[in-house]
């Protein structure tokens, strides 16, 4: 794991950043990413023709990181970064994570997946 932030409308929390990413990234730069990423938890539907439901988390995959973004409600969320090797299960995490966020989290979750509580 290379980080975890959380971002709410009043700023963002470092949940971990490992030292060697902690290193990389100013407060000036995880205060844009949190903002950023604020901007895009306000999109957690699919637009016609993808009538698929809610978006519950975006899955970016870039050369030295995975980037996963949780949207938990308007302005609200928590952005993970692994090393690409860590991808092999992908889908097993993000329900791993969704749980966690869903169970712990002091707000309420809005459009929680059905299959989420199976």
């Amino acid at each position: 794991m290379r980080g975890a932030i959380h971002y709410s409308v009043d700023g963002y929390e470092v949940l971990y950043l490992r030292e060697d990413v902690d290193d990389r990234y100013s407060h000036e730069d995880l205060t844009s990413m949190s903002e950023y990423y604020r901007e895009q938890s306000e999109v957690q539907s699919a637009e016609a023709p993808f009538s698929l439901g809610n978006c519950h988390c975006n899955v970016s995959f870039y050369d030295t990181a995975i980037l996963f973004h949780f949207a938990q409600g308007d302005g609200i969320g928590t952005v993970i970064t692994l090393e690409p090797e860590a991808g092999r299960d992908i889908v097993g995490f993000i329900t791993n994570c969704l749980r966690l966020l869903h169970a712990d989290t002091r707000q309420s979750i809005e459009n929680a997946p059905t299959w989420l509580s199976s």
